[in-house]
């Protein structure tokens, strides 16, 4: 084979990766569902480009097949996993302050990060009773329902708030929620993810003021009062702020 040859397999190989690429970043959030006659009008490529290109990212295990639609898959939650553990000052510096709460409470505690309109469970620590919420390390979690999500929501650019709310069918009960959890500086979900759960949240901030992680305590409603531990929250998640600052986990107490 000659060079001109390889060349141009090299650049035919280079445009497909390209037209992938376009068409994963055509998806507004990890929820969404799309139609590829949709996903051909967000990214310009032909129809049946959508489709040829489509098929080899199912097969891959990138995106997966609906009716009539394709979504996100699995396997970019595992990049995300892995993106996740790329940061493991994240959950180095709060898993002391995570410890601490469940010292306190005996409640599954979580600590989770924001990702698009969901948020990624980065640590967690099982109560002493099973949650009715599913939740696991790497997995996801709505991030407009869940306490986690508003503390971190409310603590973001207006940018990352609108990508999220533009798909809600009553964005403005969020939004307003979103100013009351930023004034409090901590997030409620009662019943919201699942109608037995209670929880409370507090975000984890940069210099910048900006969440990079919320802490929470979970329990069934029939027990847990979420405003017996708001104040815990609140300072365990400063506490954290202030130690992933200073880059020194065990520096500040909750």
């Amino acid at each position: 084979m000659t060079i001109t040859r390889l060349d141009s397999v090299a650049q035919a190989n280079r445009a497909v990766v390209e037209k992938a690429f376009a068409v994963l970043e055509a998806w507004d959030h990890r929820g969404e569902s799309l139609g590829a006659s949709e996903l051909a009008r967000r990214t310009g490529l032909p129809k049946s480009t959508s489709h040829r290109l489509l098929g080899i990212l199912e097969a891959a295990g990138v995106v997966e097949r609906l009716s009539g639609s394709y979504r996100l898959g699995d396997r970019l939650r595992g990049i995300s996993g892995m993106v996740a553990a790329g940061f493991p000052d994240l959950r180095e510096v709060g898993l002391p302050f995570m410890q601490d709460l469940y010292e306190l409470t005996h409640e599954t505690v979580h600590l989770g990060a924001l990702d698009g309109a969901d948020v990624h469970c980065v640590e967690k620590i099982y109560g002493h009773r099973r949650s009715p919420l599913a939740s696991r390390v790497g997995g996801v979690l709505p991030a407009h329902t869940t306490a986690l999500g508003k503390a971190l929501l409310a603590f973001s650019s207006l940018n990352v708030q609108r990508s999220v709310l533009t798909y809600l069918d009553e964005p403005l009960v969020l939004s307003a929620e979103l100013r009351r959890t930023r004034r409090a500086g901590v997030a409620f979900d009662l019943g919201e993810t699942h109608p037995d759960v209670n929880c409370v949240a507090a975000p984890v901030l940069n210099r910048e003021g900006r969440a990079i992680a919320a802490i929470s305590v979970s329990g069934p409603a029939e027990r847990f009062t979420p405003a017996m531990v708001t104040d815990r929250v609140r300072r365990a998640a400063h506490a954290a702020s202030m130690a992933l600052a200073s880059g020194r986990p065990d520096s500040v107490s909750a």
